[in-house]
C-alpha cells in the first residue's frame, strides 16, 4: 500500500509523539529511584549510541562542523542542555500530564512569539487557533493556587 506525503507525516508524528512520551515514562519512573545526573547520563549515553547507529546506517561520515558554524553549534548545545535540564527537573516534579501538555503547547508558543517579536504574518484563523490551543492546555493543567 502506497500512503501520501500527509498519512505518511501523520504516522511519523504519531510514532515521534509515542516515543517521547515513552521516553518521559522511562525517566520518570528512573528518576525516582536515582539521582537526576546518574538519569541523565544514562539517557544521554544512549542518545549518543543511537545517533552513532543511524549516522553510520545513514552513511554519514564527516563529524566535524564547518569552522564558521562552531560557535553557533555551542551556543544552541549549551541552550539545549539547559532546556533538558528545566525539563527533566519538571518531570521530576509534575504530573506527567499536564507536562505533556504543556510541550504539546510549544509550537503555539514559538508561532505566537514569531508572529508578536519577529513580525512573521500569522492570519485571524492561525490566531485564533492558537488562542483555542492555550485554553485547552489550560483546561488540562487546570493552574491554581496550589
Amino acid at each position: 500500500m502506497v500512503l501520501s506525503d500527509n498519512t505518511r507525516g501523520i504516522l511519523y508524528m504519531n510514532i515521534a509523539m509515542a516515543s517521547f512520551t515513552l521516553n518521559d515514562t522511562f525517566m520518570k519512573l528512573a528518576s525516582a529511584d536515582m539521582p537526576l545526573s546518574e538519569a541523565m547520563a544514562i539517557r544521554g549515553t544512549m542518545t549518543v549510541i543511537m545517533v552513532l547507529v543511524l549516522a553510520r546506517f545513514m552513511g554519514i561520515r564527516r563529524w566535524l562542523p564547518e569552522p564558521q558554524d562552531r560557535k553557533p553549534l555551542a551556543l544552541r548545545s549549551v541552550a539545549e542542555i539547559g532546556a533538558t535540564l528545566a525539563f527533566l527537573i519538571a518531570l521530576q516534579h509534575m504530573p506527567l500530564a499536564n507536562l505533556s501538555a504543556i510541550m504539546q503547547a510549544l509550537p503555539l508558543a514559538l508561532t505566537l512569539t514569531a508572529a508578536l517579536l519577529l513580525g512573521e504574518p500569522v492570519g485571524w484563523r492561525r490566531m485564533t487557533a492558537i488562542a483555542i490551543g492555550f485554553c485547552g492546555v489550560l483546561l488540562i493543567v487546570k493552574p491554581g493556587t496550589e
